[in-house]
């Protein structure tokens, strides 16, 4: 059975252009699950004009779903550390890597417009990324700090993963 692969991390961190260069590499399925947010209960934004409990519950039910998915790349999104179930999931059958980039690229890059939890400007970023990260560090497998390479970051996730046999290439 392959393990899923699972990326978490801030927002903006690059967890979905990993996921998809990874998805490339190893020829395996990728699975963003805010575009599966959206595309089973609409635009992200809209859930959270009803609450972030809304959003939260919507995420809770897709990654219940994608969890049974055998040797996916999978990019969460940035708060689904937030509720435990979520991680016990995603452990079930898949290895959790963080993405730690540093929060000033993260700032300096990140377009706060349609970022509910930015609607008050990019200052928030770092308030978001005090509470999360312990919980990051916390329920990770692999803590992978990125350089603001992507190429490099793909590279460190794929040695990694092969020293370690979850992958053979």
């Amino acid at each position: 059975m392959k393990k899923n692969i699972v990326l978490i991390g801030m927002m903006g961190c690059g967890k979905t252009t990993v996921a998809e260069r990874l998805s490339q590499e190893l020829e395996r399925p990728f699975i963003d699950t805010d575009s599966l947010i959206e595309e089973t209960y609409g635009p992200i934004p809209k859930l959270f004009e009803r609450g972030e409990d809304c959003f939260r519950d919507a995420e809770r039910r897709i990654v219940s779903q994608i969890a049974n998915h055998e040797g996916a790349i999978i990019s969460t999104g940035g708060g689904v550390i937030l509720r435990e179930e979520n991680i016990k999931d995603l452990k079930k059958n898949g290895v959790i890597i963080f993405i730690d980039r540093p929060i000033h690229f993260i700032a300096d890059s990140i377009d706060c417009t349609g970022r509910p939890l930015l609607k008050n400007g990019p200052e928030a970023l770092y308030e978001l990324m005090e509470k999360r990260y312990p919980l990051y560090k916390a329920c990770c497998d692999y803590h992978v700090v990125s350089d603001n390479d992507i190429s490099h970051t793909v590279q460190t996730i794929m040695e990694i993963l092969k020293n370690d046999g979850v992958i053979s290439l």
